[in-house]
């Protein structure tokens, strides 16, 4: 009886643990995240969180070297879970985020094209310089972020079967703690 139990129990387990949202950051990095924060809400009122942590996704348009870090000029993308967690490219272009990352990333974690996951303290809109134009955008002050390397032409989702062969898809998170 004992051995039917825990195999009932262990069979329970596994479809949850398929489905289950990868851990990217460290304990305790996402515990004050505001909860079901919309950017469409941060983009028309940047100043409504203010102050607060929140999570956002996006994928990397353009990078510029500031005196206090990196900044990240990106394509704001939603979240998804299947077929692989991550930002998922969408038709519809929701709008830009300008992300100020206050530590070092890799050069390949900053190519054009790579998809991230930041959890970032809103900054309000602050004026970014993007596309030969200066524009208020939707700014953050990195805490932690995770970098899929999947360049201009590639999802998440694509690897490791790409159409070439097998390749690993690199990722890796960055903190600034």
């Amino acid at each position: 009886m004992k051995t039917l139990v825990t195999t009932l129990i262990a069979s329970l387990a596994v479809p949850a643990m398929v489905y289950a949202t990868p851990a990217l950051f460290p304990a305790g990095t996402t515990n004050d995240i505001a909860p079901n924060v919309e950017f469409g809400v941060l983009k028309a009122r940047p100043d409504t969180y203010k102050g607060r942590a929140v999570q956002l996704a996006g994928r990397i348009m353009e990078v510029q070297q500031v005196d206090n870090g990196t900044l990240i000029v990106a394509k704001q993308l939603p979240i998804q879970e299947f077929p692989a967690y991550g930002p998922a490219e969408t038709v519809n272009a929701t709008g830009l985020i300008a992300v100020l990352y206050p530590g070092k990333v890799d050069p390949a974690g900053l190519r054009d094209g790579n998809k991230f996951i930041v959890v970032a303290e809103m900054q309000g809109a602050k004026p970014v310089s993007f596309d030969g134009a200066i524009r208020p955008q939707t700014y953050l002050l990195a805490r932690c972020m995770h970098v899929w390397k999947t360049g201009r032409y590639y999802e998440i989702s694509d690897f490791p079967h790409v159409a070439d062969g097998y390749y690993p898809l690199e990722e890796q998170t960055y903190c600034t703690k």
